[in-house]
C-alpha cells in the first residue's frame, strides 16, 4: 500500500504496475475530457470521508501528465488539513490560503514540481475556508491558469464533512469521485455522488482505491 512519505511512484517506478494503473486513468481521462482548445481543463478529485486515497492518486496522476508532456498545476483545497506538499516535500507556506486571502500573487504560489509539473500548496490552516473557495478570487486563479495550463487538478477536504468539496465542484469541469477498497461505504458514495450532482458538477467516474 502506498503512503504519503512514497506517494510518487510514478515518478520514483514508472514500470511498477501501480505506475500503469494511473497512465491507463490518464488515458481515460484524456478521451473524456481533455479539451482541444485554448484553455486548460479543471477537475476536481472528492472522495467522502478523509484516508481514502485521494491526495496519492492525484499526486500520481499530476506526474503521469507531466510525464506525457502535459502542463500540470495540481493545488491543495483542504484548507483545513494540508498534505500535498509533503507527497512532493515542500514546504507548507506561501500556499493557497495566502493568495485567497490576498497576501500572495498567484505567481507567489506556485512551486516547480517536476518537468511540466506545478504545485500550489494550501498553506496555513483557515477556520472559513467554504467563504474563500467559493469566493471570486478562487475563480480569478481558475481562469488565470487555465489560460496558462493543460490541466488543473484541485484535491479537497471529505465531501461529506464539508461543503469545501461542493463549492469547488461548481467551478470545475468535472469530478472523480475516490473510493478505499474495504472501507468506503456504498452509502456514503452515494451520498457524495449526490452532492456533486447537486452542485451541478460533471462526475467522470468512480476510482477504487487499493483493490488487491
Amino acid at each position: 500500500m502506498l503512503q504519503l512519505n512514497d506517494t510518487l511512484v510514478a515518478e520514483s517506478n514508472p514500470a511498477s504496475y501501480i505506475s500503469e494503473s494511473f497512465r491507463s486513468l490518464r488515458t481515460y481521462i484524456g478521451q473524456q475530457v481533455l479539451r482541444r482548445t485554448d484553455q486548460g481543463t479543471v477537475l476536481l478529485f472528492a472522495s467522502p470521508d478523509k484516508g481514502e486515497g485521494k491526495t496519492t492518486l492525484l499526486a500520481n496522476l499530476g506526474v503521469s501528465f507531466a510525464q506525457e508532456g502535459r502542463k500540470v498545476v495540481l493545488i491543495d483545497c483542504d484548507l483545513r488539513q494540508s498534505s500535498l506538499h509533503e507527497a512532493f516535500g515542500m514546504e507548507n507556506t506561501n500556499g493557497l490560503s495566502a493568495y485567497l486571502r490576498g497576501g500572495a500573487t498567484s505567481k507567489e504560489i506556485l512551486r516547480k514540481g517536476g518537468q511540466e509539473l506545478y504545485v500550489v500548496p494550501g498553506g496555513e490552516n483557515l477556520y472559513n475556508a467554504p467563504d474563500l473557495l467559493g469566493s471570486e478570487r478562487m475563480a480569478a486563479l481558475l481562469n488565470e491558469l487555465k489560460n496558462e495550463y493543460d490541466l488543473i487538478l484541485l484535491d479537497s477536504p471529505s465531501a461529506l464533512e464539508y461543503a469545501d468539496a461542493r463549492l469547488l465542484a461548481a467551478r470545475t469541469d468535472g469530478v472523480i469521485l475516490v473510493a478505499k477498497h474495504a472501507r468506503t461505504k456504498r452509502e456514503s458514495l452515494r451520498k457524495t455522488k449526490q452532492l456533486m450532482e447537486q452542485a451541478g458538477a460533471t462526475l467522470l467516474g468512480i476510482v477504487m482505491n487499493q483493490v488487491k
